[in-house]
């Protein structure tokens, strides 16, 4: 528990992370992180009727630098010497998650920075900020994704390359897929799918196959070749184009499947 202390003669309060209370909440484009604290107010008989309480919460990387994921605040009523469980908000977008699900190595880890502030209070209202380690373990964790549905699971498996890496043109292609997919544009995901494919197709360095006509004769990269394009051709069904495809129609599942089989295949590119 992290002391947050007022300047006297308001005297000193104590806030803690209530474990467990960390839950992922599935809003319109994005998604709410609610977490609670709870606050030992001060022994303060003059210090108003209003507390406000602010946050930030970071992801800490693991190699020295953090990653801020929100801000938010929560106003409650003031009584001294109690105890208060504000709820603190934060949205959180799915690069955000993604981001989180690339450095995360097996619990979750975040960091919460608190100040409270009296605004009522004669003298000076605020306090020093504390900073509050918050543990998930994975398993919670995972639930917790799980329970944002299958579409989510589907953008996780995309890369989150830095900005300067050369994936960056596959990877917005498998976003502009999972917008159209959002959107049930089932045949315009399979296509940005496809673009995906292709662009593996050009930078993986895999070969087809020449000359062998034995599947057991292929080499560990003509396999990998071999995987991409029958994907891709599976892909290239949604253009409806010949007498085969005309007759083609894709469950919104097929496009999920096939968004995550491209992903994982970009995931092997260097």
């Amino acid at each position: 528990m992290d002391q947050l202390r007022f300047e006297d003669p308001v005297g000193p309060a104590a806030i803690s992370y209530r474990d467990g209370s960390l839950m992922l909440i599935r809003s319109m484009g994005a998604h709410t992180l609610r977490l609670q604290v709870e606050v030992q107010t001060p022994k303060a008989a003059e210090a108003g009727q209003v507390l406000q309480l602010h946050g930030r919460l970071d992801a800490p990387w693991g190699n020295g630098t953090f990653a801020l994921l929100g801000t938010a605040e929560a106003t409650v009523a003031f009584k001294p010497d109690t105890v208060v469980r504000p709820d603190l908000y934060f949205t959180l977008t799915s690069s955000q998650l993604r981001a989180l699900e690339e450095h995360r190595s097996g619990d979750l880890r975040l960091e919460l920075e608190t100040r409270a502030v009296l605004t009522q209070a004669r003298s000076y209202p605020g306090c020093a900020p504390a900073t509050l380690s918050i543990d998930v373990a994975e398993s919670r964790w995972r639930q917790q994704l799980d329970g944002l549905g299958p579409t989510l699971g589907v953008e996780l498996n995309v890369p989150f390359p830095a900005d300067d890496e050369p994936r960056q043109e596959a990877v917005g292609y498998l976003r502009e897929a999972q917008r159209r997919l959002r959107d049930n544009d089932v045949d315009g995901a399979l296509l940005e799918a496809r673009r995906a494919l292709e662009y593996i197709g050009e930078n993986s360095g895999w070969l087809m196959p020449s000359g062998k006509k034995l599947k057991t004769q292929f080499t560990q990269h003509e396999r990998w070749a071999a995987v991409r394009k029958t994907l891709e051709d599976q892909a290239s069904g949604a253009l409806h184009k010949d007498a085969i495809t005309k007759a083609f129609s894709y469950t919104r599942t097929e496009a999920e499947t096939v968004i995550a089989m491209a992903a994982a295949l970009l995931r092997l590119i260097d």
